[in-house]
C-alpha cells in the first residue's frame, strides 16, 4: 500500500469513527424524542374527542361520524370511541377489547373539576400492547362512562426516526467525503515531495548525481532532500577528485615508463630485448587505457548514452568480411528510430564485437547468423539487441568470467554482461526458433541478448529494416 493511500485511508477511518461512536446514543435519543412526540399526539388526539363528546352530547350516528372524520385526516393518529352500551366507533385498535370495563366504571370526576363539561375526563392510561402503545381515558355522558381510544404505533415511531437521522447520516456522510479530499489533497503534496527526493535518491544509485531537487515541502522533507542535494555534490565531488587522481597517477607514471623504454633500448638485439619491449608496449597501452577512462566523463558527461543503430550497424560491417569468408548466412535487422540507450558507444561496441566473435569462434563454418536490435515495448522500454547463431548454445553461467564451457576465459560475454548491468539492462541466453512460422524446419537459435536501459524515455515507432 502506498504512502498516499494509507494516509487517505487512516484520515477515513478516524473521520468514520467519530459518527460511528455517536450513532447509537443518538439514534436512541431521536428514537425515544419520536415515541414521547407519537404519544403527546395521540393523548392530545385522544382528549379532543373526549372533549367533543363530553361537550356536544351528540348520539352515536354523530360520533360515529366526527371519529370517522378524524381517522380520513392524513398524519392524524387513529382514534377509536366505546359508547357505554359497548358499541364501538372508529379504527380497530390493538387491545381495544382490553380496555372495555368490566366493572364498575371509575368515576370521571375523581381528579377532576365538577364545573364544566371539558373537564369531566378521567386521567390518561398508557398501555403497551402489540406493536405500540394504546392510549386511553373514559369521560362522563349522559348515558354512562365513554371510552375515547388512540394508537401511537412502533411503525410511526421508526419511520419518524428514520426521518430524523437522514439529514444527519447526509451531513455525515458530506463531512467524510470533504475529510477524504482534504486527505487526499494534503497527501499528495506531500508524497510529491517525496517523490521528487526518491527520484534524485534513483537518479544518484543509476549514476547520475548532477541531477538536484527543489527543497520544498514539509520541514522533514525539505531536510532530506537537502541532504541528498549535499550528498550528490560530494559525490561528484569525490567521482572528480578519484579521476584527477587516477589520471594524474597515469601521466607520472609515463617518466619511469620512458626511461624503462630507454634502459631497454640500450640492450643489445636479442630475445630478452624483443620480451621487454613487448612488456614495455603493453604496459604503455594500459596506462593510454586508464587515463582515457579517467577522462571519459569529461568527454561523455556524467550519465554516457548513444544511439544503438550506427554502432549495431558498424560492428556488422566490420564483421561483415570474415562472415562471407567462412560461408556464413547473415541477416541483420535493426528497428530504424531505437531511442538513445544508457551506455557509451565504445562499450557498446565493445560488447557487440564479443558477441559476434563468440558466434563466429564458436560455432562451425556455414552457421547461420543473425543480429537483431528492436524496441521492447511495456512499463520500462527497453533496446534489445540479439545475437543469433544456429550452434550448439551454451550454459547461462557461461556469461560470468572464468565460468565458460568451451574452454575459453569467457571474457567476451563478461563484456557484454557489465555493459548490459551499467546501462540498467542484463545480459540472457534464449534457446528458441526465430521464425517457428516461416521456416519451421529451422534448427533451434542460441540468442545471446542484451538488454539496455534508455537514456530517456522517448518513443520510437517500431519498424523493420534488413541491410
Amino acid at each position: 500500500m502506498s504512502l498516499r493511500l494509507r494516509i487517505v485511508s487512516l484520515t477515513l477511518a478516524a473521520a468514520l469513527a467519530v459518527p460511528l461512536l455517536f450513532a447509537v446514543p443518538l439514534t436512541l435519543l431521536v428514537e425515544r424524542s419520536a415515541a414521547q412526540d407519537l404519544e403527546q399526539s395521540a393523548i392530545a388526539a385522544a382528549r379532543g374527542v373526549a372533549d367533543y363528546v363530553s361537550a356536544s352530547g351528540a348520539d352515536g350516528s354523530e360520533v360515529k361520524a366526527y371519529v370517522a372524520r378524524i381517522n380520513d385526516r392524513k398524519d392524524e393518529t387513529p382514534v377509536a370511541v366505546i359508547a357505554p352500551d359497548g358499541t364501538r366507533y372508529g379504527a380497530d385498535l390493538p387491545g381495544a377489547e382490553a380496555s372495555s370495563p368490566t366493572g364498575p366504571p371509575s368515576d370521571p370526576d375523581a381528579d377532576g373539576d365538577r364545573d364544566g363539561p371539558f373537564l369531566r375526563q378521567s386521567p390518561v392510561d398508557v398501555l403497551d400492547v402489540a406493536g405500540g402503545r394504546l392510549i386511553r381515558l373514559q369521560v362522563r355522558t349522559a348515558g354512562g362512562p365513554t371510552t375515547v381510544l388512540a394508537y401511537a404505533s412502533d411503525a410511526d415511531v421508526r419511520s419518524t426516526t428514520a426521518g430524523r437521522l437522514w439529514p444527519l447520516a447526509v451531513a455525515a456522510l458530506a463531512l467524510v467525503v470533504l475529510v477524504g479530499a482534504a486527505a487526499e489533497l494534503v497527501s499528495r503534496r506531500l508524497v510529491r515531495d517525496l517523490d521528487r527526493t526518491a527520484d534524485l535518491a534513483d537518479t544518484i544509485a543509476a549514476g547520475d548525481s548532477v541531477t538536484r531537487v527543489p527543497e520544498t515541502g514539509p520541514p522533514e522533507v525539505r531536510r532530506v532532500a537537502h541532504a541528498l542535494n549535499g550528498l550528490a555534490g560530494r559525490i561528484d565531488e569525490l567521482l572528480a577528485a578519484e579521476r584527477e587522481t587516477v589520471a594524474d597517477l597515469s601521466h607520472r607514471l609515463r617518466t619511469p615508463l620512458t626511461a624503462l623504454r630507454l634502459d631497454v633500448d640500450s640492450l643489445p638485439p636479442g630475445d630478452r630485448r624483443a620480451e621487454l619491449e613487448a612488456h614495455v608496449d603493453n604496459l604503455e597501452r594500459t596506462l593510454t587505457a586508464v587515463i582515457h577512462l579517467a577522462r571519459r566523463v569529461g568527454r561523455e558527461g556524467p550519465r554516457a548514452g548513444c544511439w544503438p543503430a550506427p554502432v549495431v550497424t558498424a560492428s556488422a560491417e566490420y564483421w561483415q568480411p570474415l562472415i562471407e569468408d567462412q560461408g556464413r548466412p547473415v541477416e541483420v535487422t535493426i528497428d530504424p528510430g531505437l531511442p538513445e540507450v544508457h551506455c557509451s558507444a565504445e562499450d557498446l561496441r565493445a560488447a557487440i564485437d564479443a558477441l559476434i566473435e563468440n558466434a563466429i569462434a564458436h560455432t562451425p563454418d556455414c552457421t547461420a547468423v543473425a543480429i537483431r536490435a528492436h524496441l521492447a515495448a511495456g512499463d520500462r522500454p527497453m533496446v534489445l539487441i540479439d545475437v543469433c547463431d544456429h550452434g550448439l548454445g551454451f550454459h547461462e553461467d557461461a556469461v560470468h568470467r572464468g565460468r565458460s564451457d568451451r574452454g575459453s576465459t569467457g571474457l567476451g560475454l563478461d563484456i557484454a554482461r557489465r555493459c548490459a548491468r551499467a546501462s540498467g539492462g542484463e545480459l540472457t541466453v534464449l534457446r528458441e526458433p526465430l521464425d517457428p512460422v516461416s521456416a519451421p524446419d529451422d534448427p533451434a537459435w542460441t540468442i545471446v541478448r542484451l538488454r539496455l536501459g534508455l537514456a530517456s524515455a522517448r518513443p520510437a515507432q517500431r519498424t523493420h529494416s534488413r541491410i
